[in-house]
């Protein structure tokens, strides 16, 4: 899914793209790429998207998602900063969270250079992206990243390494795109023999969110997920915490839709409306 991801866009030259590279805590370097249009305001101390590309966190890249987020700046004139994680089984946890966060980071201190204001970051992730965007946020609550997010979007969300049980009735709508199977073959190359533990330590909350001892002090958070997506029942138990923690929460589930179906027009009336919430969740952030 993800390998076709690249070619479903057209070129969008009104969109530009500059490559940093950091170098971060353990000595590597990793890329965060700049993407802006050249129709928007170039006025100083804007609101700016950080995103985490998907992928089962065995796959993607910069060039594999930057069509879909060329497509999401045209519409919302906001520079979008993607990080060029890295990816497991080479790389397990934490290396892929410490990797996102050390971008957030550097977008967060460099934000005056950058024409970015702060105060306004917000954090956005799809699938496996997600769950490393909720990761994420995670990290800056507590490491007390300053000024705090602005808000977090989560598009169908990869949190909780115990999806990897049977599940009958959305199994055969979840096989050609990402099945129990994959989720586990994702989720073992991420935290290894741990994933699925039914021991609630066994598993960092920066790997797996759904496992976070608390999800109180986090951003506004958005999430949407497809009714026949593996991941659903995981986003409601993740947006309902974040309801009861009183984190302004705000979840979209489509109906018959699987996972992916935003990027791949299963359905064209509900991709069309996922990206129209998307669009204003960024812009009304």
């Amino acid at each position: 899914m993800v390998k076709n991801l690249a070619g479903r866009f057209p070129e969008i030259a009104e969109v530009t793209r500059k490559d940093h590279t950091i170098r971060i805590e353990d000595g590597a370097d990793i890329t965060v790429a700049e993407f802006r249009s050249s129709k928007a305001s170039t006025s100083s101390g804007s609101k700016a998207v950080y995103y985490i590309h998907g992928g089962g966190m065995i796959m993607g890249s910069i060039d594999m998602f930057q069509g879909l987020v060329k497509q999401r700046v045209l519409e919302t004139g906001i520079p979008t900063f993607m990080v060029g994680y890295r990816l497991a089984p080479e790389h397990k946890h934490p290396i892929p969270v410490n990797d996102c966060y050390a971008g957030l980071q550097w977008l967060s201190k460099n934000a005056a250079s950058l024409g970015v204001d702060p105060a306004s970051i917000v954090l956005m992730g799809e699938s496996a992206g997600g769950g490393l965007a909720a990761a994420t946020a995670l990290l800056a609550r507590d490491k007390k990243l300053s000024p705090p997010l602005r808000k977090q979007i989560l598009i169908f969300p990869m949190l909780d390494d115990r999806t990897i049980k049977p599940m009958p009735e959305l199994e055969e709508f979840s096989k050609a795109v990402w099945s129990v199977r994959d989720n586990q073959t994702g989720w073992e190359a991420l935290v290894g023999d741990k994933a699925g533990s039914s021991d609630p330590k066994a598993v960092s909350e920066y790997a797996a969110p759904a496992r976070a001892e608390s999800v109180a002090g986090l951003p506004p958070t958005y999430i949407e997920c497809g009714q026949l997506d593996i991941f659903v029942y995981e986003d409601m138990k993740f947006a309902t915490r974040l309801l009861e923690a009183a984190v302004p929460v705000e979840l979209h589930i489509y109906p018959g839709q699987p996972h992916g179906f935003q990027m791949f027009a299963s359905n064209a009336t509900y991709a069309a409306m996922s990206m129209s919430n998307v669009l204003s969740a960024i812009k009304n952030a």
